[in-house]
């Protein structure tokens, strides 16, 4: 028995010895490295990791502008396949169109001329750059060939000007500034139907195709000026744009399908793979209100829309030419 009582006196100093060591051990810091040559360094995380990416502008490329454009470049496709039908509907959506961009625009030459003060990241990123000229280049995307009874000479002046001054600053941009602007190891992305580094051979290729884009869209802003004051050339031009226009509807209807979808991946991709925060939520009127028109431009677009093809069906079947038809041949005439 004493033997017995001894035992469980040992197992008890032992456990109790057993906890006062570790705790000890808890309470004492670390060893230093260079104290024993037996321990190996550790790496130690850095408290304080710097994160990835940048806080965009909402107020210049936030979900509700985009959005917004969004819309706005599908009631002009709309209006596209209702241009015999509804001449007015698309002489307004045109001039809705050309609003929209020289509004973004405006917000870009803004950005750039104040070196990115205003951002919320307290500088200008090379890639907001791209998003934003993605957005100006959505809105050029959805031209249409204009019957001479529809021509808005007006607005295709104004249009061609923009375009030149688009081009103007993409070759700008890529030649000189693209540098001068951040860029860290993880915002450097852009889209070329692939995730590729918009310092490399992507900008090589800009630099190339953007010297005949501005001279092409140059000659054009010429091209309209000489239109526009001599009625005989306005008359040639317009008809070789209807004949051509006719000759090709399908094109008409894919090329600019395929281009905006490429466009709106572009500007979606390039957001995320850039890691720009605070751009995908709707806050503010500065969001709202560009989001609001186009939805109600479009409302309105698609409630023309279902009462034509109501008034379509109502109608009784003729051997008289239809609206349509004669528009047609009229215009051919």
């Amino acid at each position: 028995m004493p033997r017995a009582n001894l035992s469980s006196l040992s197992l008890l100093l032992a456990y109790l010895f057993l906890l006062s060591t570790l705790g000890i051990a808890r309470a004492l810091p670390p060893p230093s490295p260079s104290s024993s040559s037996f321990v190996l360094p550790q790496r130690r995380a850095d408290p304080d990791p710097q994160p990835c990416g940048f806080d965009g502008d909402d107020n210049t490329y936030g979900l509700g502008i985009r959005l917004g454009l969004y819309i706005q470049w599908l009631s002009t496709m709309l209006c596209n396949f209702l241009g015999l039908v509804k001449p007015e509907e698309a002489k307004s959506m045109k001039g809705i169109n050309l609003c929209f961009q020289v509004s973004v625009f405006g917000g870009l030459l803004y950005v750039t001329a104040t070196r990115g003060r205003t951002q919320e990241a307290g500088q200008l990123y090379a890639a907001e750059i791209w998003v934003m000229l993605c957005l100006c280049l959505g809105g050029v995307l959805t031209v249409s060939p204009e019957p001479r009874e529809r021509a808005y000479i007006v607005h295709d002046v104004f249009q061609q000007g923009l375009n030149v001054a688009m081009a103007s600053y993409t070759l700008w941009f890529i030649y000189t500034r693209m540098d001068q602007m951040a860029h860290s190891s993880c915002s450097r992305y852009s889209f070329f139907y692939t995730k590729v580094d918009m310092y490399h051979w992507f900008r090589l290729f800009w630099k190339i195709s953007m010297i005949p884009a501005t001279i092409s869209v140059t000659f054009c802003l010429g091209w309209c000026l000489v239109r526009t004051f001599t009625p005989g050339m306005r008359r040639l031009s317009d008809d070789a744009e209807l004949a051509w226009g006719q000759s090709h509807p399908l094109l008409w209807v894919i090329s600019p399908s395929f281009a905006l979808g490429s466009t709106i991946a572009s500007t979606e991709l390039i957001i995320r793979w850039n890691h720009i925060h605070n751009v995908n939520s709707i806050g503010g009127t500065g969001q709202l209100i560009p989001l609001i028109v186009a939805c109600l431009t479009f409302i309105r677009l698609a409630y023309k829309l279902f009462t034509q093809m109501r008034s379509n069906k109502a109608t009784p079947p003729t051997n008289t030419p239809s609206l349509m038809t004669s528009t047609s041949l009229h215009l051919t005439i």
